[in-house]
């Protein structure tokens, strides 16, 4: 699964998760106005950890890309 998470800063990250919601990568920041397609995004580890501890720190939550999903289908 490829979900968008925004941090209290203002910036989204995309996390890859596995079917257990394991965080199995990262990446961004990315400006929240300019977001592609989660599965166009190369996902690494380097991010991970410190994600991992925003979110358990409730400074990350979870936003819909079901507009821009629908928004590059219809391109």
């Amino acid at each position: 699964m490829k979900d968008f998470w925004q941090h209290d800063n203002g910036k989204v990250y995309a996390l890859r998760s596995d079917s257990f919601g394991r965080i199995t990568g990262a990446a961004g920041p990315f400006d929240p106005d300019d977001l592609g397609n989660p599965e166009d995004i190369h996902y690494g580890p380097a991010i991970v950890d410190w994600v991992k501890k925003a979110i358990a720190e409730r400074k990350c939550h979870r936003i819909s890309a079901a507009p821009i999903k629908r928004a590059i289908s219809q391109l």
